[in-house]
């Protein structure tokens, strides 16, 4: 993925401390917020979340699952990072839920936005599938017999319908601009009911569109005996 947006927020942090690759300890209170960041260079170092007057540990920002989760008492976020205290971005929680997932996509000038996502909420469900559209391009899918269209910066839940033999879904992505409509991808996905994903369209260092997901696997639920 392109790193060049990163430069400015690179040139503000001075070395930090060797990172801790010990997971981020919870905090007091009943809502949990776990990460995922689009891009994490090593100079970064850890962060840390702020609620109001209280600070968590570091947190090592995960690029390829969510990060442990953090607990806060408040709503309105800051992260920032862990010894400077740089501001990265603000944060500010659904009323509604007590888990959450925060995916942060690269924003300039320097640091991140953050996408909350409700992980909690019951409409979010194993089979379901986050997208985010950080290229720049409209970005067609055929989850199945499920249509998607997401345009630049877009991001939107979604699932694929109409499995082959109870068994996968047929995939395909495609991008869309003045040049016309270009399949960049034609798979099959297995039907899995014990994980739900979240899926980055980015453009490559040669200029492509291309996508990587990150899974997240679901506790099954408990079977009551008869």
């Amino acid at each position: 993925m392109n790193s060049r947006i990163f430069c400015l927020l690179l040139g503000l942090l001075s070395p930090l401390a060797a990172q801790n690759d010990e997971p981020a300890k919870k905090s007091g209170g009943g809502v949990q917020v776990r990460f995922l960041a689009e891009e994490a260079p090593d100079q970064l170092g850890q962060v840390a979340l702020f609620s109001g007057k209280e600070k968590s540990e570091g947190i090592t920002l995960p690029t390829n699952q969510l990060s442990p989760p953090v607990s806060v008492s408040g709503r309105a976020l800051a992260l920032k990072t862990l010894e400077k205290e740089i501001p990265l971005c603000s944060i500010t929680l659904p009323e509604n839920g007590s888990a959450f997932a925060v995916i942060l996509v690269v924003a300039k000038p320097a640091g991140f936005r953050p996408i909350v996502v409700r992980t909690d909420d019951p409409n979010f469900k194993a089979g379901d599938v986050y997208f985010i559209n950080r290229s720049e391009k409209t970005i067609l899918g055929k989850l199945g017999t499920t249509p998607l269209s997401l345009k630049p910066g877009e991001s939107a839940k979604n699932r694929p319908s109409g499995a082959v033999d109870n068994t996968y879904y047929d995939i395909a992505f495609a991008t869309r601009d003045d040049a016309g409509d270009k399949v960049i991808s034609s798979t099959r996905w297995p039907i899995d009911e014990n994980l739900r994903s979240y899926l980055f369209f980015f453009t490559n260092s040669e200029g492509r569109t291309t996508f990587r997901a990150v899974d997240e696997y679901l506790t099954p639920a408990v079977v009551g005996k008869p």
